[in-house]
Formats: C-alpha cells, structure tokens, sequence
C-alpha cells in the first residue's frame, strides 16, 4: 500500500477513535449527573421518611400488599400448578 492510501486509513482510524472518546465522554458525564440527581432524591425520600415514619411504613405496606396481589395474577406454568 502507498503511504498516501495508508495515512488516509490512519486518519479514519483516528477520527472515528476520537468520536467514540467524545461519546464515552458525554455518556460518563451523563452518568455522573443521573447519579447526583439519584443521591438528591434518596436525600429527599429520606428527609419524608425521618419526618413521617407511621405514614411512610404504612405506605411501604401498601406497596408490598399490592404487588403480592398483582403477582398472584401471574399465571404459573402447567407443569407447576398445585391443584
């Protein structure tokens, strides 16, 4: 291959190299501010938590009864149906 033909695949390699940096680089930084925002709302259910603790547990009961209820519709497979 001539150096001119060699130097163009380089600088393609080059190129597509760099744009694939700047992606992971937005994507980290992406990542960096879904988890401050995460760490900000675990502050904020906390906070509701500390200051209504008999609301917050009965809420929590609530969550559990109801997706236990909607679990029991989940059809199960034949072969482990216990008549």
């Amino acid at each position: 291959m001539s150096d001119s033909v060699s130097g163009g695949v380089q600088d393609s390699i080059e190129g597509a190299a760099q744009r694939v940096a700047g992606s992971m680089h937005a994507a980290a930084d992406t990542v960096a501010q879904a988890a401050c925002q995460a760490h900000n709302g675990v502050g904020e259910v906390r906070s509701v938590i500390r200051a209504q603790p008999i609301t917050a547990a009965l809420v929590v009961f609530a969550l559990g009864y109801l997706f236990g209820r909607m679990g029991s519709m989940i059809p199960s497979h034949p072969w482990t149906r216990h008549n």
